[in-house]
This record gives structure tokens, C-alpha cells and sequence, in this order.
């Protein structure tokens, strides 16, 4: 994924040049994969479900801020698409998935719903 570094970090939009991305993109709903990951870290995802919104999110950001049609657009749907395909598994095992601690997820819990827009 050589392209993996427009999703690695939390945008910076004096060093990227592009001043109206929190006009465009609310910092509340800003994503990136090292924010996903230390919340992953952390336990505070209850759902897969809730996981894969915080990456449609990041991914809905990109589109939004850049076009569809951009390269980075495609790229994020390209992304969208393989992590996509390798939760799928993951979310039709169905009871046996717990939480990194050991808890029960059971029936999932009420995730935070993202509005993608």
C-alpha cells in the first residue's frame, strides 16, 4: 500500500497545504488509522460494526474533501473495499468474537452512529 501514508496520520492542513479542511471535514469527525488504531488499542470500539464506521468515516472524509474521481478519492475507495472484504469474515463469525480483554461481546452493543453523509 504505498499510498497507505494519505491515511496514516491525522491531517495537517498547514503542512498539506489545504487550509479549509476543517471547513469542510469537523475536527469531531476527523479520522486517520493511527487515531483507529489507538482507540483499537484501547478497547473502545464494542463492535466490529462500530470499528468499520470510524474507516468508512476516514474513508468518507477523503472522498468528501477530495472528489471521488481524485486520486486520492480512488485510492480510498480501493482501501474501503479491501478492509472491507477482510472484516467480512470476521463479521459474519458471529458468536465467537470477544473483545481483546476477554469480555464477552455477546450481542453488540449500541455503537456512536456516524452520519457519512
Amino acid at each position: 500500500l504505498h499510498r497507505s501514508w494519505i491515511f496514516r496520520e491525522p491531517v495537517d492542513p498547514v503542512a498539506l497545504g489545504i487550509p479549509t479542511y476543517f471547513d469542510v471535514i469537523p475536527r469531531k469527525d476527523a479520522r486517520d488509522l493511527r487515531t483507529i488504531q489507538q482507540k483499537l488499542n484501547q478497547d473502545k470500539y464494542d463492535s466490529i460494526e462500530a470499528f468499520e464506521a470510524d474507516l468508512d468515516l476516514m474513508i468518507n472524509n477523503a472522498i468528501v474533501f477530495n472528489g471521488a474521481e481524485s486520486e486520492v478519492g480512488e485510492y480510498a475507495v480501493k482501501l474501503r473495499d479491501r478492509y472491507r472484504e477482510l472484516l467480512a469474515p470476521i463479521k459474519g463469525s458471529g458468536n465467537g468474537i470477544t473483545k481483546r480483554k476477554g469480555q464477552e461481546m455477546g450481542k453488540p452493543h449500541p455503537s456512536k452512529k456516524v452520519k457519512l453523509a
